[in-house]
């Protein structure tokens, strides 16, 4: 018996490196995408009992819907919308094992927000008509916060008190979102945070035995039983897997589920666990060998925070497309109003989103990022023999060089009307050459090639970044955490899993226009900048920009802007040769620039 036992561990484990090799392909090593730390993950795999290992990732199959759907909505609503402020977070209170636990010095009291819920009764909820709505958005899947972290839920649960049934609304809203989202054909997955902050077993001491058997694990189980549920989008705070036996829990619901998919958010974010890795209000890097997606928000906050204007149009469609062109999903926060109604302004700018998608859907849905690397310039998107270029960068007479591609062009149009475009394969590279169309957002053009991109190696569009080695300074600092300096350290890193790049400089309120000085002691060879002002996605605080360079000992302008906003890419047509860089903003409100990174040409 103990032959066979070991056998079939063997096979087991077997089966799960293989599933394990879906979602953690080869990374490369030579800086195209980052190279994960999967050492630390393997080793904890080995670690738990072999009979959970098949329960650890969804199948390549089962996880075939969510990598193509690459747009879709979370909708953070709960009795607490009432209090305008951030779920939970905005609440003067208990944080139990975490670590800003007893540090809080303002928020809504939390006996006030706790009671929200008695007051709750929203009498303009209509599951049907939110799910319609996010269809015309062009949205693909609706992840729904079923609890956050001070423990409110919003299904009829037998494990505490604290429910919707308990509200003079009385109902379980979830049975409704999931008929609607079976009337309407939208996957659905339930956002379910695992700390409690006011439930007593989980303010107990660790472990959290108690918590998980009678909580954690009964509500999983309730959850699971919705028809037509696809999966779990789990928000542990980052706590390592034992807080909550991940491996069991994922049985759990597999047992209940098995198509089931779940994100990291249920252990250590570095270890890259579960199906999906998942950058917070930032766009993650070029990554396809694992699936991820950036969760970002529509009007600033991950609730409603009043009638709050939503993310200007361009700035909303750059965001779905870079994050798609480095190869990532876009869940887009919603926070709907108190009475279940959603904000006007939010409702309209989504529609104009799917009216956008309705046009130019085919370059974002079921793609994969790349083959060429997005950069300043903008992005890049395939599926089989079609390659999808998203000129999103101000690139200066129209005129683009990227390298060439492995591959014969068969040939190639313009979806978004730019006439005389001109493509061809020259020595220096591919180059693209079009008139612009002021009335599209930005050039969309598709190539059509002679085989499959997905046999071509990733390519890279942009040389070294050029700031590692300049010293910068400002007109001016707003305090000593706001120095320009800020815009040095990691400036060569995008968002990436579980880092935060919160660092930024800020000039002084009375700067009228604030200027930075990059300055090298060689002279550089400049053809891109990014500038990405805020982690938000609101419109700009710049009116204008200027840039100039120094040459031959004199200030020559090399480029005008206006908005920057948090994607702003610079393509010069030719390199510009100096040793000093000045960016000059004029301002129309406070900003807050997170980036600029400087790189020289591919």
């Amino acid at each position: 018996m103990n032959t066979i036992r070991l056998a079939l561990i063997c096979l087991v484990l077997q089966i799960s490196s293989l599933v394990y090799a879906q979602h953690h392909h080869k990374p490369h090593t030579d800086g195209i995408e980052p190279y994960y730390q999967t050492k630390q993950l393997k080793d904890y795999l080995k670690t738990i009992d072999p009979d959970y290992l098949p329960y650890m990732f969804a199948s390549e199959e089962n996880l075939q819907w969510w990598k193509e759907a690459k747009f879709g909505v979370l909708v953070c609503w709960d009795p607490a919308s009432v209090t305008q402020v951030a779920l939970s977070w905005g609440r003067h209170g208990r944080r139990p094992h975490h670590s800003t636990d007893g540090k809080i010095t303002k928020g809504v009291p939390e006996q006030e927000y706790n009671n929200s819920y008695k007051s709750f009764n929203p009498d303009k909820f209509n599951a049907e008509e939110w799910v319609k709505l996010w269809k015309e958005a062009g949205m693909k899947y609706f992840v729904f916060l079923t609890k956050h972290h001070y423990g409110f839920c919003m299904w009829n649960t037998k494990t505490t008190e604290f429910n919707i049934m308990n509200t003079p609304y009385g109902k379980d809203v979830m049975v409704d979102i999931a008929k609607a989202c079976e009337k309407h054909d939208m996957k659905l997955m339930w956002y379910y945070s695992q700390p409690d902050w006011t439930h007593p077993l989980y303010r107990k001491e660790l472990p959290h035995t108690e918590y998980n058997e009678q909580v954690l694990y009964p509500q999983l189980r309730e959850l699971m039983s919705y028809p037509g549920v696809d999966g779990i989008w789990f928000d542990g705070l980052g706590l390592p897997p034992s807080r909550w036996d991940s491996p069991k829990m994922l049985k759990i619901i597999r047992d209940v589920n098995p198509k089931a998919v779940v994100n990291h958010r249920h252990g250590t974010p570095q270890w890259h666990m579960g199906d999906f890795d998942g950058p917070e209000r930032g766009i993650g890097r070029f990554q396809t060998n694992r699936p991820w997606e950036t969760c970002h928000v529509l009007s600033g906050a991950w609730a409603y925070n009043g009638e709050s204007d939503a993310s200007p149009l361009p700035i909303a469609i750059r965001t779905l497309t870079k994050t798609a062109g480095n190869g990532g999903n876009l869940m887009l926060g919603i926070g709907p109003r108190p009475d279940g109604s959603v904000v006007d302004k939010h409702a309209s700018r989504l529609r104009e989103m799917g009216e956008y998608l309705e046009q130019y859907g085919e370059s974002i849905y079921a793609t994969q990022g790349g083959p060429y690397i997005s950069g300043p310039w903008g992005a890049c998107t395939y599926r089989e023999k079609k390659v999808y270029l998203h000129l999103m960068g101000d690139i200066k007479d129209n005129e683009l060089i990227l390298p060439n591609l492995p591959a014969e062009l068969k040939s190639y149009r313009a979806l978004t009307g730019e006439k005389n475009l001109k493509i061809s394969n020259t020595k220096k590279g591919l180059k693209i050459r079009y008139d612009k169309n002021e009335m599209s957002l930005f050039p969309v053009i598709e190539l059509c090639l002679d085989t499959d991109a997905t046999t071509i190696y990733p390519i890279k569009t942009q040389g070294p970044i050029l700031i590692g080695n300049a010293t910068i300074t400002a007109s001016s600092d707003l305090g000593s955490g706001f120095t320009a300096n800020n815009l040095l350290p990691q400036a060569g890193e995008d968002f990436s899993e579980g880092i935060h790049i919160k660092k930024s400089w800020k000039p002084a309120n009375a700067d009228e226009q604030p200027t930075l000085i990059y300055k090298w002691k060689e002279e550089q060879q400049i053809k891109q900048i990014n500038i990405k002002e805020n982690r938000d996605l609101r419109a700009s605080n710049i009116e204008s920009y200027e840039m100039k360079a120094m040459i031959n000992g004199v200030w020559e302008t090399i480029h005008k802007g206006y908005e920057v906003g948090p994607y702003c890419g610079i393509h010069f047509k030719n390199v510009i040769k100096t040793s000093q860089l000045k960016i000059i903003f004029d301002k129309k409100g406070r900003i807050e620039i997170n980036k600029i990174l400087i790189s020289s040409d591919f």
